[in-house]
Formats: structure tokens, C-alpha cells, sequence
């Protein structure tokens, strides 16, 4: 293997500051425009790699097209690209924005991150990769290296370059080293597709949740046996996040690419609502309060919160009843009407029924005169509309008759 150059002082119009980082194919070197007055990230391909001059132009080649595909695409998470160019010691070199901030592999070893900002790297990353896909250009390296945490937002970089990832090469050109999130066909028959990064963010989204990889090893064959072979273990119970984590994992993490999910920006969406679900658009109450919150925050809001928030939830009842109650219905006065007695003839002794008294008076009843014999009234016909007096004895008045016969 040849050794490896000294840092330029120049390359193009660009002044060398330092080494930012360096891959298994190229390095990546701070550098500053005097013409806009900015700093830069330029990449290059490493000098010392043993590539026969058809690998080399065959790779600068895929370089050209992929950088002049990724320079119409502009999003906020995808470091974008500012120029390309030549130089006679380096070859091809490109030009990225520089973005200030750690790395999420330099950030995992502190150990994992918080499902919050799991979730939003989620979306950003996914939006950026779907906008990437559909210029037509196939990451083929996203793995926690080449996501950086800058101060508004997580930024995808290092696109369209590295062909194999994480990996090295020998002299034969045969590939050696982990390639541990890589998908299974791009292991097997080096295709890459959408599909494939979305093998790779769930990869590494997987190792930002739990702080370990999916497929752990250090032998590449191995760990290729656990790509094509094995499920990574389920992670949800052990950092304390919803199960359906694990279910939205194990999609992007299929085995077949036609098996994960439409795009990169769906799965992110998916895996970022699993780590934080929505909050449900009601008025919040204690219940809600404690649900709604991370769960190993849930643990530090007890006894002082649930008591204030006890006392507010009850004054606020009893504001909005007394605000919202409906009026009481205006007292009506209800009036009492005595029965008005009926008057009853003293001397009536043995009335009929009470229902006698509704029958209709007759009319142009003939008047009796004194004298008359008894036998005119025990012949008086029901039919008339008077009721018969049954206890009347033959040869009496009956007292009823003369009742009625008076009014």
C-alpha cells in the first residue's frame, strides 16, 4: 500500500485548513473559499488505495454522475453540494457546505439517544433521502458517520461515493472489513436501490435507540451471515419505548426490499410517531398529562404536579359549572281548587248513584198538581231520561223526583 500524502496547502481555489475525517475510500478536508468567504468540506479519494486505473476511473466516473445528479437537489438535510473539480495530484475532488457539529457515531458513545431526538433525525434524515431517490441518486453509505447533529437539524452527507460501505479493500479489489448496515442484496449481489438505504437508516436508527448495532461483530463474514440470516433482537422493552418500535423496525429491516416500506420518508414518519406518539387533540387532563409524557420521564412528575394539578382540574370544574349551568326554571305559583261540594236536598235520603246527577234535565216535563193519584207515578216510563227509583215503595212520592221535579 503506498503511503499516504501530506495534506495540500491548495487544492483548486480552495486553501487546505485540516483533516476533518477519513474513510475507507476517501478523506475529507476543512478548507476555506476566499472567493465567498466561507469554509467548505472537500473530498477526495485516497491516494494510497491500491485501485487498478479501470477501478479508479470507473469510480470517478460514478463520481461525476452522481455529484451533477445530488447538485440539483436541495434540501435542508442533505449537506449540499457547492462545486466539483479536478486536480492533478487528487484527481476528482467535491465540494460540500460545512456543517459545524459531532457526528451521530461520535454522539453514540455516550451512549444512546433520547427517543425525541431519535425521532425527529427520523423525519429529517427520511425526508432528505425520499428528495435524493427521486434525483435519481442512491446514497449507498448512511450509517452513523455520515450523519451530522449541527445546531438546526441532523444532515445527511457523504452521498454517492463510497460503493461498499464501511469497508476496505485489498489489493485484489475483494472486499474486506464490517459491512454492518448494509442491506442483504447489497451484500450479496452489490445491489443498491431506495430500498437498500432504507435497510441502512434503520440500521443505524436502530443503534441510535439502543446504543448497540443491529448485526454487532467484527468479522465480515459473520456479521454478513446475521444480515442474511438473522433477526436483530427486539429492543422496545429494554429502552423503555413503545412496542410498536419494534414492529417498525422490523419492516424496514425486512430481508426482501419489496417487503419494507414505500420510501424512506414513510418509515421515517412511522418509526419517529412509534418513538413519540402524537398528542391526541383534547383538552388535557391529568390522565392525558401523565400519558402524553415520555416514559422514563413519568417517573420525576408525582406527588407535587398530580396535587396542583388536582386543585386546578376541581376550581376549574367548579368555574365551568357555575359559567355554563343553565338557569333554574321561574317558581310557578300552583293553586289548589277545593272541590265545591254538590248540594244534596236535605230530605233525600236514599240517593241514586252519583252518576244520576249528569243525566240531562228533561224538558217541558208536565207539572204534577196535588191530587194526582199514585198510580200516575208508578206508571212513569224510564224512558223519559229519569232514573228509576228502585227502593221506592208503591204508593209513596219518591223524594228524588220531587228533587228534580223543584229545580
Amino acid at each position: 500500500m503506498a503511503p499516504e500524502s501530506k495534506l495540500p496547502k491548495t487544492i483548486g481555489r480552495y486553501r487546505v485548513v485540516r483533516e476533518l475525517g477519513k474513510g475507507a475510500m476517501g478523506r475529507v478536508l476543512l478548507a476555506h473559499d476566499p472567493v465567498l468567504d466561507r469554509d467548505v468540506a472537500i473530498k477526495h479519494l485516497r491516494e494510497d488505495l491500491p485501485l487498478t486505473p479501470e477501478q479508479r476511473g470507473q469510480l470517478l466516473e460514478r463520481m461525476r454522475q452522481e455529484a451533477r445528479a445530488s447538485a440539483r437537489v436541495s434540501h435542508a438535510n442533505l449537506v449540499a453540494l457547492h462545486d466539483m473539480g479536478e486536480d492533478p495530484n487528487l484527481a476528482l475532488y467535491l465540494v460540500f457546505e460545512y456543517v459545524d457539529g459531532p457526528t451521530l457515531k461520535e454522539r453514540l458513545e455516550t451512549g444512546p439517544l433520547e427517543p425525541e431526538l431519535v425521532a425527529q433525525i427520523a423525519r429529517e434524515v427520511g425526508s432528505g433521502l425520499r428528495l435524493l431517490h427521486q434525483a435519481g441518486v442512491i446514497h449507498r453509505d448512511v450509517k452513523p458517520d455520515n450523519v451530522i447533529l449541527s445546531k438546526t437539524g441532523a444532515k445527511l452527507t457523504d452521498f454517492g461515493i463510497a460503493r461498499v460501505p464501511d469497508s476496505t479493500l485489498t489489493g485484489a479489489g475483494n472486499i474486506l472489513g464490517t459491512p454492518a448496515y448494509s442491506a442483504p442484496e447489497a451484500i450479496r449481489s452489490s445491489k443498491f436501490s431506495p430500498q437498500s438505504d432504507q435497510f441502512s437508516l434503520a440500521s443505524t436508527l436502530y443503534e441510535a435507540i439502543s446504543g448497540r448495532r443491529a448485526f454487532p461483530g467484527d468479522d465480515a463474514v459473520f456479521v454478513a451471515a446475521q444480515i442474511a440470516n438473522d433477526e436483530p433482537p427486539r429492543i422496545a422493552a429494554v429502552c423503555n419505548v413503545s412496542s410498536s418500535v419494534d414492529t417498525v423496525l422490523a419492516r424496514a429491516l425486512a430481508k426482501h426490499p419489496q417487503s419494507r416500506f414505500e420510501d424512506c420518508e414513510t418509515f421515517g414518519i412511522a418509526i419517529a410517531d412509534a418513538l413519540v406518539p402524537e398528542m391526541r387533540p383534547t383538552m388535557p387532563t391529568l390522565p392525558d398529562a401523565v400519558h402524553s409524557m415520555p416514559a422514563h420521564l413519568q417517573s420525576r412528575s408525582r406527588a407535587p404536579s398530580v396535587l396542583v394539578a388536582v386543585a386546578l382540574g376541581a376550581a376549574a370544574m367548579w368555574l365551568a359549572n357555575r359559567a355554563f349551568a343553565p338557569a333554574p326554571p321561574p317558581t310557578q305559583a300552583v293553586s289548589v281548587v277545593a272541590p265545591v261540594p254538590v248540594p244534596v236536598a236535605a230530605d233525600v235520603q236514599d240517593a241514586v248513584p252519583p252518576v244520576a246527577w249528569l243525566a240531562e234535565s228533561p224538558k217541558n216535563l208536565p207539572r204534577r198538581e196535588k191530587g194526582d193519584d199514585d198510580e200516575a207515578d208508578d206508571g212513569a216510563s224510564p224512558a223519559d231520561g229519569q232514573p228509576a227509583a228502585g227502593n221506592d215503595k208503591p204508593g209513596k212520592k219518591s223524594g228524588t223526583r220531587g228533587a228534580t221535579a223543584e229545580r
